[in-house]
């Protein structure tokens, strides 16, 4: 898989959904992914589960991927200086620059959960599904430990339709529901 595919929305579910199932409850290995695009992102046999799988990508972040992915196809008179501290190297490639802060990450998944949740109540409607997670992989979030999680977002998920919310980080596995809280489990990819 080439740099420039790590972001494309069937890679994402497909690493999500494996993800989930190694690391938490291999059940989810058995969902399917339905070809109705305008439905949840993975739907369990029984067809009364579903999973809707999403990712928190900073700015910064973006305009790095943009950076790249126009370098690889061999776009010229690229402009580094829309990446927050680029460093590159002779070549033009991307050497370092700084990832996004704890707070953009914080509004982004905010963000994310309210419209989601909007998403899934729509879809539920219309389905006979009757449990729903989310799945929110994070790009940039390896600074989020449970800690982390726990004084940042514990009184504000409490209202989602969310089952679960799993949150996958470049180094964790974090899997909040309002039964249990959160709770951390090994990341198996």
């Amino acid at each position: 898989m080439g740099f420039f595919k790590c972001y494309d929305k069937k890679i994402i579910e497909e690493f999500a959904i494996r993800t989930i199932s190694k690391s938490f409850d291999s059940k989810f290995s058995l969902y399917d992914s339905p070809e109705d695009t305008n439905n949840f992102d993975f739907i369990s046999p029984n067809k009364k589960e579903a999973i809707e799988i999403t990712t928190v990508i900073p700015e910064n972040e973006m305009q790095a991927y943009i950076y790249e992915k126009e370098l690889y196809c061999g776009k010229n008179n690229l402009n580094p200086n829309k990446i927050s501290n680029v460093k590159l190297r002779e070549d033009g490639t991307l050497y370092s620059y700084n990832g996004g802060s704890m707070y953009e990450i914080g509004q982004k998944i905010l963000e994310i959960i309210k419209k989601k949740h909007e998403i899934a109540i729509k879809r539920k409607e219309n389905t006979c599904i009757d449990i729903v997670d989310l799945c929110i992989c994070m790009v940039d979030g390896s600074l989020y430990d449970i800690n982390s999680f726990e004084i940042q977002f514990s009184d504000l998920l409490e209202e989602s339709i969310f089952r679960n919310i799993f949150f996958i980080t470049p180094s964790s596995f974090i899997k909040y529901n309002k039964q249990c809280g959160f709770e951390e489990y090994d990341r198996k990819i």
